[in-house]
C-alpha cells in the first residue's frame, strides 16, 4: 500500500478531503449546527471560512495538520494546534484541556475519509506522522478527545491512542474521555 503524508500548506488546500474541507465543527462550534442543515447552499462559504481559518493557523502556529495520501490520491486529514483555536473543547465535559503556553497541542482530527481505507493501519501511521512533527518542534503533549467503543468520531476511537501510549487524562464524559501523550516521555 504506496501512501505519503504531507503537511497542510497554501499549495494543497485543494486536497484536504471533501468531507473535511469545509467542516467547521471544532474551530466556529456555533456556526457548525446550523450549517448543516444548509449545506447545501453554504458549501463554497464554508470551505472557504476553513481555508481562512488553516491559513491563520499556519502562519501563527506553523504546520496545523496533514493530508494522507494512498496512491496519490488524499484519503486522510489530521488537524491540531493550540487548544485556544478550537471553541467546541469548552462543550466537553472531559476537561481540562492544557494551554499551548505549556507545550500542549491539541488534536482535534485524525480521520480515514475513505471508509474502504479504514482499520489498514492509516489511522495509526497518520498518528505516527503528527507525534514526529510535534515532537521535532519541541512540544511536550499532545490532548484530544476519542470516543470509547466507536470510530464514528472525527478524532477516532480510544483504541488507537492507547495502542500508541496515550493514557486518559480525564473521563468525566466515559464515551468521550480526553486522551493525553506525553512527547517527551515517548520516542517516535
Amino acid at each position: 500500500m504506496e501512501t505519503t503524508t504531507r503537511d497542510i500548506t497554501k499549495l494543497n488546500l485543494n486536497d484536504i478531503p471533501e468531507t473535511c474541507n469545509r467542516c467547521i465543527y471544532w474551530s466556529f462550534p456555533e456556526e457548525f449546527e446550523k450549517s448543516q442543515a444548509e449545506l447545501p447552499r453554504r458549501k463554497q462559504e464554508l470551505i472557504a471560512k476553513k481555508r481562512q481559518w488553516i491559513l491563520q493557523a499556519l502562519k501563527k502556529f506553523g504546520s496545523c495538520g496533514k493530508i494522507l495520501y494512498h496512491n496519490n490520491l488524499p484519503v486522510g486529514y489530521a488537524e491540531y494546534g493550540p487548544p485556544n483555536r478550537f471553541p467546541q473543547i469548552r462543550e466537553y465535559k472531559s476537561q481540562p484541556i492544557g494551554e499551548i503556553e505549556d507545550g500542549v497541542v491539541f488534536l482535534a482530527c485524525l480521520y480515514i475519509a475513505d471508509q474502504t481505507l479504514r482499520r489498514k493501519g492509516l489511522g495509526e501511521e497518520l498518528l505516527e506522522r503528527i507525534i514526529a512533527d510535534l515532537k521535532r518542534r519541541g512540544f511536550k503533549t499532545i490532548e484530544t478527545y476519542a470516543r470509547t467503543g466507536s470510530s464514528e468520531n472525527p478524532s477516532g476511537p480510544v483504541e488507537i491512542y492507547l495502542k500508541r501510549g496515550f493514557h486518559i487524562k480525564d473521563e468525566t464524559d466515559p464515551e468521550f474521555p480526553v486522551m493525553r501523550f506525553d512527547l517527551q516521555a515517548h520516542s517516535t
